[in-house]
């Protein structure tokens, strides 16, 4: 969905993104480089919450950013949501763009990740060693 797209820039700009019926983040930490400046970390920490409900200033910011209307905006982001929601019950992960990964815990709790737990595979082709035939061997 392209409202995903907007959520990394809210958080940023506000220092809170609340997702309706999944939960509330916050933009806790910035660390800043020394030498220019710039803003290398920012810690976003996530609550849980099932009864919150949508944000009038970030369905405002997605209409001033996508140029829609607050009903089209509203019901994305409440498609968005329900689509997080769906996808917890089939026990997968899903991924707010920019900002992390949420998943139910084994006591069916909604937990915030920066990274993914499902870990990338590499298939490693074992090197076989050279085999060394000694001269006895052809005879």
């Amino acid at each position: 969905m392209k409202i995903a797209q907007q959520f990394r820039a809210f958080l940023e700009m506000h220092n809170y993104l609340v997702l309706p019926n999944i939960g509330r983040f916050e933009a806790l930490t910035d660390e800043a480089n020394p030498l220019n400046g710039e803003i290398e970390k920012r810690l976003v920490k996530f609550t849980p919450d099932i009864q919150v409900v949508p944000d009038n200033e970030l369905t405002a910011f997605i209409c001033q950013k996508m140029k829609i209307d607050d009903c089209i905006a509203l019901s994305d982001l409440k498609s968005f949501c329900n689509s997080l929601k769906e996808l917890f019950l089939q026990g997968f992960e899903a991924e707010i763009p920019g900002i992390g990964f949420l998943h139910l815990d084994s006591k069916n709790q909604l937990k915030f990740s920066g990274k993914s737990i499902y870990n990338t595979t590499e298939t490693k082709s074992k090197k076989r060693p050279a085999a060394l035939f000694s001269s006895t061997f052809w005879l």
